[in-house]
């Protein structure tokens, strides 16, 4: 029997195991050191891995299960070659089986070498179409991933979607955050010019211009400026 069949045991819990991230309310760096710890755990030969990410067209890893992985990679991206780079770049999947006798990577080999890393399967991430980044997964034996470009994929495809997922739970909690503050903000900033209206009479675009022009002239903004009128107007209220 093959290594990708007897595998599928593992695998398939690592799969299960990516499906729940997202209901376990992780953060994105929880989601990716999730993915190389899981990758690590599953994919037969696989002694050290990595997630390669893209951020503003440069390549970063965020998270490695040990210091093979963490240092091959920023080899790579101080040499602007290697492994992982072709595979975010050209979306196919990079398997070396020798690094003994690689010629490919001439700037990266060396390093791979001193670190023990005998051979690595490169497995780019992409979720509906779009280039999510990269997993590494580096093998002390030669050849350590003859029997596991089958699973390799099967788990880089789940776990794309999973990151891709992550980042846009993220991106949307940040969003109802910054809605959220704006909210409050603006409520305050309504508290203030009602203050003002009942105080001397002016109309509500008078007492914004009043508070616009307040907060220029101390360098302050808006809003802090609005609550601490607030504030102090509830003091005096108190106070009386």
């Amino acid at each position: 029997m093959s290594s990708d069949l007897t595998a599928e045991g593992p695998v398939t819990e690592s799969l299960l195991s990516l499906a729940r991230i997202l209901f376990a309310g992780q953060s994105i760096e929880e989601t990716l050191d999730a993915v190389a710890q899981l990758a690590q755990a599953s994919i037969p030969g696989c002694d050290s891995a990595s997630v390669t990410v893209m951020h503003d067209g440069q390549p970063s890893t965020s998270v490695s299960t040990g210091e093979m992985a963490w240092d091959v990679d920023q080899r790579q991206y101080a040499s602007d070659e290697g492994p992982c780079l072709d595979a975010v770049r050209l979306q196919t999947i990079v398997k070396v089986d020798s690094y003994l006798d690689e010629a490919r990577w001439p700037n990266l080999v060396p390093t791979a070498i001193d670190h023990g890393v005998r051979s690595s399967l490169s497995l780019p991430l992409v979720a509906l179409d779009e280039p999510v980044g990269a997993l590494n997964l580096y093998s002390t034996t030669p050849s350590g991933f003859d029997h596991a470009v089958g699973v390799g994929r099967t788990f880089a495809t789940q776990a794309a979607i999973t990151l891709a997922n992550a980042a846009a739970l993220q991106r949307a909690t940040e969003l109802a955050r910054h809605l959220s503050i704006a909210l409050e903000r603006r409520d305050v900033i309504g508290q203030a010019k009602g203050i003002l209206i009942a105080q001397s009479g002016m109309s509500s675009e008078e007492a914004f211009n009043v508070l616009r022009r307040a907060s220029q002239r101390s360098n302050r903004k808006l809003h802090e400026l609005a609550e601490e009128m607030v504030q102090r107007h509830a003091s005096k209220v108190a106070a009386d």
